[in-house]
């Protein structure tokens, strides 16, 4: 007998959710590009003896958008955490759910203690036409996997 699997998940519906001091932020949740989800590990191996060491790797994360004319609560807050740029991390919790068909999560990671590392925009051309896109790469160490079930 083969186990069910369900349907394969497509790449491009998703959603992120980034919570600031534990607050979500649920209106700036639309990214063009999630990159940088990875789960890593330090192993070590002395002679016949193989370990895992305590520190955990730092990896990154980049979430991709378009600018609007408008102002959101991300846009402000990266704007404030500028203001401390040389003096303090901000750290934040970020959700990142892909959807099924019905935009219910089906899968998701859960990213703890990031910090904005970078955040830059695309070069300005006036040749061309395409929406300007920003670019915010978060630092973290901790990840966990969600596999969720519904139904």
């Amino acid at each position: 007998m083969l186990l069910d699997q369900g349907d394969a998940l497509v790449g491009y519906r998703f959603a992120v959710v980034i919570l600031t001091a534990g607050v979500p932020n649920p209106i700036d949740i639309a990214f063009q590009d999630v990159s940088g989800l990875k789960m890593s590990r330090n192993i070590i191996r002395r002679e016949q003896m193989t370990t895992l060491d305590g520190q955990a790797s730092p990896q990154t994360l980049t979430l991709k958008r378009g600018v609007f004319t408008g102002v959101s609560p991300l846009t402000i807050g990266n704007a404030v955490e500028s203001i401390f740029w040389n003096t303090r991390l901000l750290r934040k919790d970020l959700l990142i759910s892909v959807l099924d068909e019905d935009d219910s999560p089906a899968n998701a990671w859960i990213v703890t203690n990031a910090y904005l590392e970078s955040w830059d925009w695309e070069s300005l051309n006036a040749e061309s036409n395409k929406v300007l896109v920003e670019s915010m790469s978060f630092k973290y160490t901790g990840i966990k996997y969600v596999p969720l079930t519904f139904g």
